[in-house]
């Protein structure tokens, strides 16, 4: 991530901790408190700044408002390094958008803060037994849920079949069987290295941390209670914790210590590792870089431990559609919109602008025959089913909506003890320590 990126992405975890801490005055409302009469024109945001996504939901979401009596769209595609900083100004100036979509940890930012309405009538009407529950999970709290979920992110270890095949490899089911694949398939510096274990500080360094410590059933938040977890048991978490660094030692690249996504991606998909952790992205880069290569990938859980243990979970997250606070009226032409986009052949063709990275939180646009003939979805098909069938989670949300997601990515301490403890500055017991104290400190807020 640039520095750029970093410094506004910091400011982020001081502006959500002020919302949850109520530091600084209440949110004004959008527009008036008094309910409007005439055209209304809703501000519409998204994340999603690349032409080929941005473009899809914009066309949607116009002709979801001209299905309504005098209801247009002003969209904005905001970039993820701006969202923060331009979504607390916008709401405190009575200017915030009336939809968004976004990931969850800027929902739970936006509702810490006050800045949202309730959207379970959304989530009700359209059908909640169609959302995959995990990503539906993710977003409650006080038994509310702050967004409706579109489509669905996951992580999992994509792999070369043809490397795999030749080496006489079958599908890692154990964490032994994991590190076994990684060294028979390395071959050292100047050739193919067995995995990429990258560790950049923002972001990446907590997303690939995670994998492994889910595998281990280590949470930050216990799911089921709610309760600080990452210490109830510390050998577990300092086991998950050590064996990845095993891996990156053993068959890693000793420059992914500081690898970011565009990094590891294009490693991967340059032939120069054998696998990596992925949210499925490496897909649609192959498609563009080196179309030959989609014929030799394939993707499978990170196993768990042993034979004898069941994997914890995996990395998970999602893009959503919040509602913000306004007047009655507002809220619900915008909630009208939100029920409108989540008609299931719109979902679908949103989740075809990057096929497998994206996935339809909904089980009805998967079905639909929009998402079931694209000629990506049809060629992994086999691993979208298994993605689909796991237990995913985001860090700091196991137990639902909580702005400590988005302070785990704002800052760099998980990436810069598994740095150090990666080059031996300090030991692997010290770094699970560090982190487990940030943690606490951080959740105790």
């Amino acid at each position: 991530m640039r520095r750029s990126t970093r410094r506004v992405v910091g400011l982020f975890a001081a502006m959500a901790c002020a919302g949850v801490m109520s530091a600084c005055a209440p949110a004004t409302p959008n527009q008036s408190s008094e309910p409007q009469s005439g055209p209304v024109t809703l501000r519409f945001w998204t994340n999603l700044n690349v032409d080929a996504q941005a473009s899809v939901i914009q066309a949607q979401a116009n002709a979801c408002a001209e299905g309504l009596d005098d209801v247009s769209i002003e969209f904005e595609a905001v970039p993820f390094a701006d969202m923060y900083t331009k979504l607390a100004t916008a709401f405190r100036s009575g200017n915030g958008p009336d939809i968004m979509n976004t990931n969850e940890s800027a929902v739970s930012f936006a509702q810490a803060a006050d800045y949202l309405v309730p959207v379970d009538d959304v989530i009700d009407e359209h059908g909640r037994d169609d959302f995959l529950p995990s990503y539906l999970a993710a977003v409650q709290k006080d038994d509310k849920s702050w967004g409706v979920p579109d489509w669905a992110l996951h992580q999992e270890i994509w792999y070369r079949t043809d490397l795999f095949e030749k080496a006489g490899l079958e599908v890692p089911k154990t964490w032994d069987e994991l590190m076994a694949a990684a060294e028979a398939l390395d071959e050292g510096e100047g050739g193919v290295r067995g995995i990429a274990i990258p560790m950049s500080s923002a972001q990446v360094a907590p997303q690939t941390l995670y994998q492994f410590l889910y595998a281990n059933h280590v949470y930050t938040f216990d799911p089921e209670t709610g309760e600080y977890a990452f210490d109830a048991d510390l050998d577990a978490t300092t086991e998950a914790t050590q064996f990845m660094l095993d891996l990156y030692r053993t068959a890693s690249p000793p420059e992914s210590r500081t690898w970011a996504w565009t990094d590891f991606r294009n490693a991967f998909v340059e032939g120069k590792v054998a696998m990596t952790n992925d949210f499925g992205a490496v897909v649609g880069l192959a498609a563009e870089q080196n179309p030959d290569l989609l014929n030799k990938i394939s993707a499978f859980p990170l196993p768990p431990r042993t034979a004898q243990d069941t994997s914890g979970g995996m990395l998970g997250g999602g893009y959503y559609y919040m509602v913000g606070k306004s007047d009655g009226d507002r809220e619900a032409v915008a909630k009208k919109v939100v029920a409108c986009m989540m008609e299931a052949e719109s979902a679908a063709e949103r989740a075809n602008t990057r096929p497998v990275f994206a996935l339809p939180a909904t089980i009805s646009a998967a079905e639909t025959e929009t998402y079931t003939s694209n000629e990506t979805v049809q060629r992994f098909a086999d691993e979208i089913a298994l993605i689909r069938e796991q237990q995913s989670f985001r860090y700091g949300m196991e137990a639902g909506l909580n702005p400590l997601s988005g302070q785990i990515e704002a800052t760099t301490f998980i990436g810069d003890a598994l740095q150090a403890a990666a080059v031996g500055d300090i030991t692997t017991e010290e770094a699970v320590n560090r982190i487990n104290t940030e943690l606490k400190r951080l959740a105790e807020q």
